[in-house]
C-alpha cells in the first residue's frame, strides 16, 4: 500500500509556472514521450518549451531509469500526485510500493507520505511568463555551457584477474559501491559488482562484500508463496555473483534481518503464528516451533544449494519488524514475558546450527547493532545477550557506539556512524573484550571513507582519523571488520592502509605509506590530511544532524522564502527544521563549531591546490571541496531558516550570496566527477540539474524577499 497522501505546505515554486519545474526536473531523465503524456501536450511541444528554457542541448538517458529511479522519485515527490509520478516512471503502483518499503526505508526518507497534489498540466506562456523565463534560461545557458561529467560512468575499464592476490591478513567486508538495496539477486550482477570494482577491492585488500538478502526471496516460504516465486532463479543470480568475486579473492556475506513479519490478511492458514502487530503486519513469535523451524531450514537449504557463501551477518533489534522484541513495547500475549535477549540470541543460533548443518564453510556473524540502552536493553542485557550466543556464532559490535564526545562545551556521545570521532566506545569495549573472553571470533564495524557526517563524495581524505581508529581496535584484539554499511564503498586509498596495517600490525609506518600512496608529494598531502582531520574533529555531531540537517542534499535543498512548517526527514529533506538538526547544540555554539571546521578544512585545502599536479592529489582536491561546500551549505541554511524568521534581511541577503557562489563552484566540480553526489541506497542525491535549479531558486528568493 503507497504512503497515505497529506495536505501540507507545498515548496514554492521556481518556475513560471509548475508544468516548467516538471520539463525542467525530467527532461534527459525520462523519454520526452513519458513527459509530453504527464503534461497532456505533444512531443513537439516539449521540445520547443525546453528549447525556450535552454535545455535543447539534453538528451535522454536511459540509465536514469534503471539505476538512477530514486533521484528521479525525490525530484517529483513534492510536484506529480501519484497518478502522474507513476505515468513518468512507467511503474505500476506495486513496484512503487517495494521501492518505497524495501530500498533502505526510501519511503521514510521522503517522510513517510506523499503530499496531496493536483494535476499539473500544460498551458500556453503568458507575455509576462514568457520574460521570466527568458531570463531563467540565461543562467541556465550560462551555467549549463560545458559538458558535465556523465553519470553512472562507474568501472566500465577491461578487467584482467589478478593470478597473484595480496596475502593481507583479517577480514575486511564492505557494501558494494554500486550494489541495490533492494530486490539484488533479481538482476545480474555484473551491473552493480562489474569484474573492474572487483579488481579494485582486490587491488585495496578487501576480501568480502555483503548484499541484502531475504529468506523469502531465496527459500520456499511458506506464509506467502507469491514472495518465494522465482528464489530457484535468485539462487543462480547468487552463485553467479559468489563464483565471480572468488576469482578476486572475495567472499559474498548476506545480511539477513530475519524472520521478517507478514501482513495479517496474507497469514490464512498460519494466523496462529501471529505474535505482535503493528500497522497490519504480524511478527512470526518465535516461541512457537514451527517460525524456529522455518528459519533453520529456510537457511540450511539456501547454503545447501548455493555454493562457497562467506557466510552471513545479522541484525536481530530493528531495521524491519521481525520477532515480537523486534523494537520495545512488544505486545505479543505468547512471548511479551520473554527477555529480548534470549529471543535475539537464539534467532542467531538456530541460523549458526543450519549453517552448519548445510555443510557450507560459511561463518555466521552477529551484529548487536540494536542490542543497546537506545533500544531499551541494559548492559547487563547485552552481556547476557552475548552469553547465551554458541561459540562458532562471531560477534560483531559498531565500535564508536557510547563514545562520550565534547563539542564546544557540549557533551553527548555518540551511537553510530562517525569518522570524525574515532571509537571504540566504552561499551562496545565492554561487549567485544567479554566476546573474546568467551571464546567468540570478534567484528568491528567501523565506517571508513564516508559517512552520513558526509555521504556525497566517494570518500574524505581523513585518513589519519581512520588510521588512529583500527589501531584503538586492535589494542583490545579486533582485526577483523565491517568497514561499511550502504554507503562508503568505494575503493580508496583508506582501505588499502586499512589492509596494510592489518598484515604490518606494529611495523606498519603511516609515513611510508602516505609515500607510496603519493611519492615526493607525500609530506605535503599528509599535512594538508592532518589540517582536514582537525577540523573535522570540530563537526557538531550528533544523530540529529546526522540524519535531520540539510548537509546530506547541501546545495541542492531548495529555499522558500515563507518557513517550510514540515519536520526533516531522514538524509533526505530538511526544510528550516533547524531547530531539530541542531541536536543537543544551542544555535551559537553549533554555528561557532562550523566556522571552526571551515577554517582548518579551507587551509588543507589550499595545501592541496599548490600541489596539485596529478589525478590522485586532484581527486582528494575535488572531494575535499565538495564536503567542504556540504558542510558550508549546512551552515548556511542553518542561518538562513533562523535569519528569515527574525527578519534579517541584510544578513539574508550575505546568506543569499553565499550559497550562489558555493553553487557556481560546486557545478564546476560537477563538470570533473561523475562520483560526486552519488550513493548507491539513495542514487544520486543531486545532479547539476539540482544546482541549477539552487541558483535559479536563489535569485528568484532575492528578488522577492530582499530587494
Amino acid at each position: 500500500m503507497l504512503p497515505v497522501e497529506k495536505k501540507v505546505k507545498l515548496p514554492e515554486n521556481n518556475f513560471p509556472t509548475l508544468w516548467q519545474a516538471v520539463l525542467f526536473r525530467n527532461i534527459g531523465f525520462v523519454p520526452v514521450d513519458k513527459i509530453a503524456s504527464v503534461l497532456k501536450c505533444s512531443v513537439s511541444v516539449v521540445s520547443a518549451e525546453a528549447k525556450r528554457l535552454g535545455l535543447e542541448h539534453i538528451s535522454y538517458d536511459e540509465n536514469w531509469e534503471k539505476l538512477g529511479y530514486m533521484t528521479v522519485i525525490r525530484n517529483n515527490w513534492y510536484l506529480l500526485p501519484y497518478n502522474q509520478l507513476l505515468n513518468l516512471l512507467g511503474f505500476s503502483e506495486e513496484r512503487l510500493d517495494f521501492i518505497l518499503k524495501n530500498e533502505d526505508f526510501f519511503g521514510e526518507k521522503l517522510g513517510g507520505f506523499k503530499p496531496e497534489l493536483t494535476e499539473i498540466v500544460y498551458e500556453p506562456l503568458t507575455k509576462e511568463q514568457i520574460e521570466k523565463t527568458e531570463q531563467i534560461a540565461c543562467i541556465i545557458r550560462r551555467e549549463y555551457s560545458v559538458s558535465f561529467a556523465k553519470k553512472f560512468n562507474f568501472f566500465n575499464e577491461d578487467s584482467k584477474e589478478i593470478s597473484v592476490l595480496h596475502k593481507r591478513s583479517g577480514i575486511r567486508i564492505v557494501h558494494g559501491y554500486l550494489t541495490p538495496c533492494g530486490d539484488v539477486f533479481s538482476e545480474d550482477s555484473e551491473k552493480y559488482m562489474p569484474d573492474a570494482l572487483l579488481e579494485e577491492y582486490a587491488r585495496v585488500g578487501i576480501n568480502g562484500v555483503w548484499v541484502h538478502a531475504m529468506l523469502s526471496t531465496l527459500s520456499p516460504y511458506p506464509f506467502d508463496k507469491t514472495l518465494g516465486d522465482g528464489y530457484k532463479q535468485r539462487r543462480l543470480a547468487l552463485q553467479k555473483l559468489v563464483d565471480r568475486c572468488a576469482r578476486f579473492g572475495v567472499k559474498v556475506y548476506l545480511y539477513l534481518n530475519e524472520p521478517r513479519g507478514v501482513f495479517v490478511e496474507k497469514l490464512g492458514e498460519f494466523k496462529h503464528l501471529a505474535g505482535r502487530i503493528e500497522n497490519g503486519v504480524a511478527s512470526l513469535c518465535f516461541e512457537h516451533k514451527e517460525v524456529q523451524d522455518y528459519l533453520y531450514s529456510a537457511v540450511k537449504d539456501l547454503f545447501e544449494n548455493v555454493h562457497g557463501i562467506g557466510g552471513c551477518f545479522t541484525i536481530t533489534m530493528s531495521e524491519n519488524q521481525t520477532h515480537c522484541h523486534f523494537r520495545q513495547g512488544n505486545n505479543c500475549p505468547i512471548c511479551s514475558g520473554v527477555s529480548p535477549e534470549e529471543v535475539t540470541s537464539r534467532i542467531n543460533n538456530v541460523i549458526a546450527k543450519a549453517v552448519k548443518d548445510s555443510g557450507a564453510n560459511a561463518e555466521v556473524i552477529a551484529n548487536l547493532w540494536g542490542w543497546s540502552t537506545y533500544m531499551g536493553w541494559t548492559e547487563e542485557q547485552l552481556i547476557n545477550g552475548i552469553r547465551l550466543l554458541d561459540k562458532d556464532v562471531s560477534v560483531m559490535c559498531v565500535s564508536e557506539f557510547d563514545l562520550n564526545i565534547e563539542k564546544g562545551g557540549v557533551k553527548s556521545r555518540i551511537i553510530d556512524y562517525s569518522i570524525a570521532n574515532p571509537g571504540p566506545g566504552e561499551v562496545a569495549k565492554k561487549a567485544l573484550s567479554f566476546a573474546k573472553e568467551k571464546g567468540h571470533k570478534t567484528y568491528a564495524k567501523i565506517q571508513v571513507n564516508n559517512s552520513w557526517e558526509c555521504s556525497a563524495v566517494p570518500y574524505l581524505p581523513v585518513f589519519d582519523l581512520t588510521y588512529e581508529h583500527i589501531k584503538n581496535l586492535t589494542e583490545i584484539g579486533v582485526e577483523d571488520y565491517l568497514l561499511t554499511w550502504t554507503l562508503g564503498g568505494y575503493p580508496s586509498p583508506t582501505m588499502d592502509m586499512i589492509a596494510d596495517y592489518s598484515s604490518q600490525k606494529e611495523s606498519f609506518n603511516l609515513q611510508k605509506w602516505y609515500g607510496k600512496f603519493f611519492g615526493e608529494k607525500s609530506k605535503d598531502v599528509q599535512l594538508a590530511v592532518d589540517k582536514i582531520c582537525s577540523a573535522f574533529r570540530e563537526y557538531p555531531f550528533s544523530i540529529q544532524n546526522l540524519y535531520l540537517s540539510p548537509r546530506t542534499l547541501g546545495l541542492a535543498n531548495l529555499w522558500d522564502v515563507e518557513p517550510c512548517e514540515k519536520s526533516s526527514t531522514m538524509v533526505c529533506y530538511a526544510y528550516d527544521d533547524y531547530k531539530n538538526w541542531l541536536g543537543p547544540y544551542p544555535l551559537d555554539v553549533f554555528v561557532s563549531q562550523y566556522n571552526k571546521l571551515l577554517t582548518k578544512w579551507q587551509e588543507g585545502i589550499k595545501i592541496l591546490e599548490k600541489i596539485n599536479d596529478n589525478q590522485l592529489i586532484d581527486e582528494l582536491l575535488t572531494y575535499s571541496k565538495v564536503a567542504y561546500y556540504h558542510f558550508y551549505s549546512d551552515l548556511l541554511q542553518t542561518e538562513y531558516s533562523y535569519k528569515k524568521l527574525i527578519q534579517d534581511k541584510n544578513s539574508v541577503n550575505e546568506l543569499l550570496i553565499k550559497e550562489k557562489e558555493l553553487s557556481i563552484k560546486l557545478l564546476a566540480l560537477l563538470k570533473k566527477s561523475q562520483f560526486v553526489g552519488f550513493e548507491t541506497s539513495n542514487h544520486y542525491f543531486y545532479t547539476e540539474r539540482n544546482v541549477l535549479e539552487k541558483l535559479i531558486n536563489v535569485e528568484r528568493i532575492q528578488k522577492e524577499y530582499v530587494i
